[in-house]
């Protein structure tokens, strides 16, 4: 179902505003620094309840303890509210008023997200593309949600452990804990896999209707042991206590792997050029789309921050030509240079005018 309204209050720069959601798309256009990007990443926020590029206390507007995203379709109301007044943190999600669990809220919004920074998929840290799995898989699978977060907190059991001084006491007690880790860790491992195998299925063909030629890309897990991963991976535990123990922390586990961009069957940061990166994640990005809508049968909102402006006509024209059917939010500087260029139905967003903020 299509978003119809959005209503921020104190979240980055908006103190109080909302807006108007075109079904098809709504241009968000406006100079640098005016809050495009702060209003389409309200709405990533809604969705997936995390930020893509900020920490949770940075989008508190400024000298405010909290803040507020309010969405709409014609059946719901979908809230997210953050206070940070006189405590911890406190995260609290709501469905026409009714509060939500995060795996009762995530995937319940789907959203796709198109931006500048997306290269670093390719060049950038592994967390990025860990953050990456996690999202799409996220979106699309309650059960994967569930066991991330039933990981994270054995893992953090194990870690708090890790950081006593009791060695002989921590030996005894850390079987119970590798047990658990292992087991998570290989649902993790088996799931983040069989998203990139269904990703490799699309990739390469996308590649070649966005480029015109036909190359080898392919996206490779790097998992922390070789061969059968929950056997190996308790082994490994065992191994490395001594060097968990002297860092004080878990040093292998989903939480540390990492995949790679396999290109012309090479790591595609020695042998491609900017531009064949840039067609790459966006092959990346459309397989992500295609994954989900056939996992849900849902069809994510798009949401392109700025993206136009790096990519080249024949680029832009082939990620025009997939809007259709999709609600999108494009901020842009220049709505006309995009316009020029597509005859759907539409509706402009300005964050020039002062009620934004």
């Amino acid at each position: 179902m299509k978003l119809v309204g959005l209503e921020l209050t104190n979240f980055r720069s908006y103190e109080r505003a909302s807006f108007e959601l075109h079904p098809d798309v709504t241009l968000v256009v406006g100079p640098n620094a005016s809050g495009k990007t702060n209003l389409l990443e309200s709405l990533y926020v809604l969705a997936s309840t995390k930020s893509f590029r900020a920490k949770d206390r940075d989008l508190v507007r400024h000298e405010q303890d909290h803040f507020r995203i309010v969405a709409h379709n014609p059946d719901t109301e979908y809230a997210l509210g953050l206070s940070i007044a006189g405590g911890p943190m406190e995260k609290k999600i709501t469905h026409d008023g009714v509060k939500q669990t995060l795996v009762g809220h995530v995937g319940q919004i789907q959203v796709t997200l198109f931006e500048p920074t997306d290269l670093d998929l390719v060049a950038g840290p592994p967390e990025g593309r860990r953050r990456y799995l996690d999202f799409v898989l996220c979106q699309t699978d309650r059960s994967y949600l569930k066991t991330l977060q039933q990981y994270k907190r054995v893992l953090k059991q194990r870690n708090a452990l890790l950081d006593g001084f009791d060695i002989e006491a921590i030996r005894q007690q850390i079987f119970t804990w590798d047990l658990k880790l292992t087991e998570l860790a290989a649902e993790v491992f088996e799931r983040r896999q069989e998203l990139l195998q269904t990703l490799n299925g699309s990739i390469p063909l996308l590649y070649s209707e966005i480029a015109g030629e036909s190359l080898s890309v392919a996206l490779e897990y790097i998992p922390s042991v070789s061969g059968d991963y929950a056997a190996n991976f308790m082994d490994a535990l065992v191994r490395n206590l001594t060097r968990d123990l002297g860092a004080g922390f878990t040093t292998i586990g989903p939480h540390r792997e990492d995949f790679k961009v396999k290109f012309k069957n090479n790591d595609i940061t020695a042998v491609a050029s900017r531009g064949e990166v840039r067609t790459v994640v966006l092959a990346m990005k459309l397989a992500e789309l295609g994954y989900a809508e056939q996992r849900t049968g849902v069809r994510p909102i798009l949401l392109l921050d700025d993206v136009f402006s790096e990519l080249d006509r024949d680029r832009r024209s082939f990620l025009l030509g997939r809007l259709e059917g999709h609600q999108t939010i494009i901020t842009t500087t220049d709505a006309d240079a995009i316009t020029r260029e597509f005859t759907t139905p539409h509706a402009i967003i300005s964050t020039e005018t002062p009620a934004h903020a």
